[in-house]
């Protein structure tokens, strides 16, 4: 942070809160690219726009938070604030195109993320028609790791070329914190005098992050020694590492007038302290590949910053970065699953959502049971077409589960019932119809008096009899593949004679996909 920090005095020396800084790194090479950049006394910045920018609009100029004359204590946040600061326009070769003046601090904090935006006197279209420069655009999405990126530094009128290697969860330095930061490519150390430089990606020439700071000398969590810091609260320094801070977060917290409004659904900058509820966005449904990656970004807002995101529910191979938000993954069993997702602010304010998850196969089969009301607890039939009676929750005869079961025959008299449901096994899958059957007699001898019959559109799989009783559940388990892509009726139809009782007891059905 203040490594990245510097003022210069006279030609040869620059000193930042009383450190002596290293001078013009051998690793930085001679600018190639300065297009937008400009230059304040002590750091580097940006002319920057937003994607929906206009040229009405008043132009803006993007630097770090702790480049500000004073820099923001942990947890104040900075909105609307009055300011004078000037900056020189540099042009691609990094000659003056003139100098531009602030008039207001839009957005700036160093918590969560360490970003100051000023408002300037000029439009973008006066901008353009004085200086002939064209404000970088932010770029409004999470950039990729492993992309190619390179650090325009107006301050040394040096451009460092560099990829990202990753992002952190969690960066952490002296009394500072900072979220999903960019970690750098080795070698890609910035060095004082280079904080606020854009991140600019090489290939869409779009900002995607801004330079912040750099472990000085590998100590752990000290002011110029960020740290990461995991889940479980481990740190770790690399000496000599460099890192950055996202900036689509401006883009996710647009009003009105392209104004920056903290109450925006799904903002991500930080908001003040006790800034009201936590909210968290619905993403929607999902429906993932198996062993497809994923990368789904969870979006809350309000409360008291940090927040901490939760999830359960998730497919196997998911997991959410507890600091940002962010799902990522490789998915390894198909299936649908119901995600909830938890979003805790430093207050202990919580907010909920949840959604469906379908992990689907090659073969377009999905994981799944298809029957409905299988144990019978909702304490009526449907979707099953049953007998009078048959769904039943008496304790003379006890459910395999909960309460509820399908209790068929036992009248000691000439009765029959039936139970049946149709459903649809879908193409590529395999299926298996399963059930838990009790039988109960005061039949005796290896005469079948009583029957109970199971088909599937008619066509037999087991006729079971009172010569079958016994004690307890049976499972029983039959393979319905053969039925792939038809609607298939499942039936169960119970007789009795016309004295001793035979009751058929069937629970915790079900035909499972796979």
């Amino acid at each position: 942070m203040l490594k990245r920090l510097a003022a210069v005095v006279g030609a040869s020396a620059v000193v930042a809160g009383g450190l002596t800084l290293a001078a013009t790194p051998a690793q930085a090479v001679q600018a190639g690219d300065l297009t937008s950049t400009i230059a304040l006394s002590n750091c580097s910045a940006s002319l920057v726009r937003y994607p929906s920018s206009v040229d009405t609009d008043r132009a803006m100029m993007l630097t770090n938070g702790h480049c500000l004359p004073t820099m923001p204590a942990a947890g104040v946040v900075i909105q609307n604030q009055s300011a004078s600061r000037s900056g020189t326009l540099l042009s691609s070769s990094g000659s003056s195109l003139g100098t531009v003046q602030a008039d207001k601090v839009l957005y700036a904090t160093m918590t969560g993320t360490d970003v100051a935006l000023y408002q300037l006197t000029d439009t973008f279209g006066s901008v353009t028609s004085k200086y002939g420069a064209t404000a970088l655009t932010i770029s409004d999405t999470h950039p990729a790791d492993g992309s190619a990126m390179y650090i325009p530094s107006s301050y040394w009128k040096q451009v460092w070329d560099c990829s990202i290697n990753g992002f952190v969860p969690t960066l952490r330095e002296d009394a500072w914190t900072w979220h999903d930061s960019i970690r750098y490519s080795s070698g890609c150390n910035t060095t004082h005098g280079t904080s606020g430089s854009p991140i600019v990606d090489a290939a869409t020439k779009k900002i995607v992050g801004i330079n912040n700071t750099g472990n000085d000398d590998g100590a752990m969590c000290t002011l110029n020694n960020p740290c990461e810091v995991a889940a479980d609260g481990t740190t770790t320094v690399t000496k000599g590492q460099s890192y950055g801070e996202q900036t689509y977060w401006f883009t996710t917290c647009l009003g009105n007038g392209r104004v920056i409004d903290l109450n925006v659904s799904g903002c991500l900058l930080t908001k003040p302290a006790g800034s009201g509820a936590v909210s968290v966005t619905n993403p929607g449904p999902q429906s993932t590949g198996l062993n497809a990656p994923v990368n789904l970004q969870i979006s809350a807002s309000g409360g008291t910053a940090p927040l901490t995101y939760s999830a359960a529910g998730l497919p196997a191979g998911l997991s959410i970065n507890a600091s940002t938000g962010l799902i990522t993954g490789t998915a390894t069993t198909a299936g649908t699953s119901t995600v909830t997702v938890t979003v805790k602010d430093s207050a202990g304010k919580t907010a909920t959502t949840s959604f469906s998850w379908t992990i689907s196969r090659g073969d377009g089969c999905i994981p799944t049971q298809l029957l409905g009301n299988a144990g019978f607890e909702t304490g009526s039939a449907a979707p099953w077409t049953a007998s009078s009676g048959v769904v039943d929750n008496s304790a003379s005869q006890a459910a395999h589960g909960g309460s509820w079961k399908a209790w068929m025959n036992g009248y000691g008299s000439t009765h029959s019932d039936n139970l049946s449901q149709t459903v649809t096994i879908p193409t590529g899958c395999k299926a298996s119809l399963s059930f838990y059957l009790h039988i109960d007699t005061a039949e005796s001898g290896s005469t079948q008096y009583d029957k109970l019959a199971v088909t599937v559109n008619g066509t037999a799989l087991k006729t079971y009899s009172n010569v079958d009783a016994a004690a307890g559940y049976q499972l029983r388990t039959f393979d319905l593949s053969a039925y792939a892509g038809q609607s298939v009726t499942v039936k169960f139809a119970g007789t009795e004679d016309s004295s001793l009782q035979t009751s058929f007891v069937i629970d915790d059905t079900s035909i499972a996909t796979s």
